[in-house]
């Protein structure tokens, strides 16, 4: 099973971007992203989760779904196959259709290597 972890904002270290600026409100956001996207993709909730302490490290048996205002200062983090730009309004507003279809493709692409 592979892991999903969705980076819209980083709280520690030394970059940390968020949503809005608010904590609470970017953690509500993401949540809510992950939680549509889970539903979505029937996937356990467990599977999909917000990552807040990231440092920026991409394990190999995870896929990242990252803000695409993050990505836009790191274009080796872009070029990583197991790197999902999210526009940064669809993690503001929750709307996964465009994530939800890009990961429908890699997710098939890993069962099959599996």
């Amino acid at each position: 099973m592979t892991e999903i972890k969705v980076i819209g904002d980083i709280l520690s270290g030394k970059f940390q971007p968020t949503l809005t600026g608010n904590r609470v409100v970017d953690a509500a956001l993401l949540a809510h992203f992950c939680q549509n996207l889970a539903t979505a993709l029937h996937l356990p909730t467990t599977q999909v989760h917000a990552e807040h302490h990231w440092d920026l490290t991409v394990a190999p048996n995870a896929l990242y779904l990252i803000d695409d205002q993050i990505l836009g200062s790191n274009q080796h983090l872009r070029s990583r196959p197991n790197v999902i730009a999210v526009a940064h309004k669809d993690l503001l507003r929750g709307q996964i259709t465009t994530t939800k279809r890009l990961l429908a493709d890699k997710l098939a692409l890993n069962s099959t290597m599996n």
